[in-house]
């Protein structure tokens, strides 16, 4: 990459630069990106056992997907309504058994393709924020970034949930830019909605409606009547499947609620970290977990009586020690934030002595350009127009948010920093063409030439 940033600088004064040839060829750039984040996603897949890419939740995932392509009934292994998970995954892996069979390696080779597109649609988006070399770069450090590329071959939420929330944020870009006329604006904020509602299908994170409804009433252009128009229309059309999915779970599992996950991760999760430091406590904060999944295994209620009892324990804890409550989330979050987590390349046998360090070199590298990046957006973002600085800030703070839930567990690694995917890259892509401007230009000075480069210049 530096090569690349190097020989379009030098080459600055000539019409055929690095980003004059992006502008002119988005079809032959995109085609190279894809080709990169297949080659490395499919490399990881094809190596690793079947068996291997198959978590303990991988099942509660597979067995609601198979039930779904056999029968028609979203059931679990015991062969009884589904409620923890919410069914926008298994409903793609049922769509992927139709196509390619129940086979687990195929199904997730398919899944490993089409998640790759992410990293494409991604610098589509890229694009039309930032100038042309840094859309670029950012593009190549999502095609490589070490847990993007094993999750997406996962079976899990993961590949899947980071597609549909980077198609997302394409699409609510396109839909600020070029939603003008009412019909416009009611049809695309519908499509903003039922998007919203798969991302939330896939992983109950409630709070990205709202993180939605902001940004487009900040960033929609023009009569503030469209804004709450297009707004109103993507929070009901966000509405309605997660509504029919409640009383789906009404009707055939008397539960009142979209989904138990929440009030398991509260009491098993949250709940067990809190206890785990409360003074005098063992401070195993998995024997605690351990002691409240045995306890419910002597429970006899129902599941909505389950849930219930779950958050009434919860909420004792959390009352009677508030603030190692905040502790305790704001430490789990902060794991999964700066984990490294070389366990992600056992599965295709890509362990090795020092593997900790290097992986938590290499994220450290990146949080460290994208700070840079950030940097140079915020300070230039105004004065170059190639650069969207407010959508870039935008992204950043609702992926931020999103990051932030995992306070409520612990224990996985660097998976719920998933949705960091997106915009850590693209910034580091900034601070990486930044830097690389900087270097050139010292030497430049030390061999007594002078600098007609701008950063702007760039893209």
């Amino acid at each position: 990459m530096n090569t690349i940033v190097g020989d379009s600088l030098r080459r600055q004064e000539s019409p055929s630069t690095c980003a004059s040839w992006l502008r002119d060829h988005p079809l032959l750039a995109s085609l190279l990106i894809l080709v990169c984040a297949l080659s490395v996603r499919l490399i990881l897949t094809w190596r690793a056992d079947p068996v291997e890419l198959v978590f303990p939740d991988s099942r509660t995932y597979f067995d609601p997907a198979l039930s779904l392509h056999e029968s028609g009934s979203f059931l679990n292994r015991y062969q009884t309504p589904e409620i923890t998970r919410t069914p926008g995954y298994p409903l793609f892996l049922t769509i992927l058994m139709t196509v390619f069979g129940t086979e687990v390696r195929a199904l997730l080779i398919a899944q490993t393709v089409i998640v790759s597109l992410s990293v494409v649609i991604l610098y589509w988006l890229a694009r039309q924020i930032l100038p042309p070399v840094m859309a670029y770069a950012g593009a190549w450090l999502a095609a490589v970034s070490p847990w993007g590329a094993v999750r997406a071959g996962f079976l899990l939420t993961d590949g899947v949930f980071l597609l549909l929330l980077v198609s997302l944020f394409a699409l609510m870009y396109g839909v600020i830019r070029s939603a003008r006329t009412t019909v416009m604006v009611i049809v695309s904020g519908s499509l903003v909605g039922l998007l919203t509602s798969a991302v939330v299908l896939v992983r109950p994170i409630f709070p990205l409606i709202l993180f939605v409804a902001v940004v487009l009433v900040l960033f929609f252009p023009g009569r503030r009547s469209r804004a709450w128009l297009l707004v109103t229309m993507m929070v009901m059309s966000a509405s309605i499947p997660l509504h029919f999915w409640k009383m789906r779970n009404l009707q055939e599992a008397q539960f009142h609620g979209f989904s138990d996950v929440s009030g398991k991760a509260a009491w098993q999760w949250l709940a067990s970290s809190v206890k785990a430091k409360v003074p005098g406590a063992s401070g195993d904060r998995w024997a605690m977990l351990k002691a409240a999944e045995q306890d419910e295994t002597h429970w006899t209620l129902s599941l909505q009586q389950a849930d219930d009892e779950r958050w009434r324990l919860a909420n004792d804890v959390f009352t009677a020690h508030p603030f190692l409550t905040v502790y305790a989330f704001t430490l789990n979050a902060i794991e999964a934030l700066i984990h490294p987590e070389p366990d992600i390349l056992a599965p295709a046998r890509l362990r090795f002595y020092g593997d900790t360090i290097l992986l938590g070199g290499i994220w450290m590298a990146f949080i460290v350009c994208a700070a840079i990046g950030l940097g140079h957006v915020w300070n230039s973002g105004q004065a170059d127009r190639a650069i969207d600085r407010n959508w870039l800030l935008a992204m950043l703070i609702i992926c931020c948010a999103l990051t932030l839930t995992a306070g409520v567990s612990f224990g996985a690694g660097s998976r719920y920093r998933v949705p960091l995917e997106p915009i850590v890259p693209l910034l580091a892509g900034v601070g990486l063409v930044r830097l690389a401007t900087l270097l050139y230009a010292n030497r430049r000075e030390e061999s007594g030439g002078s600098n007609p480069f701008q950063v702007q210049d760039i893209g």
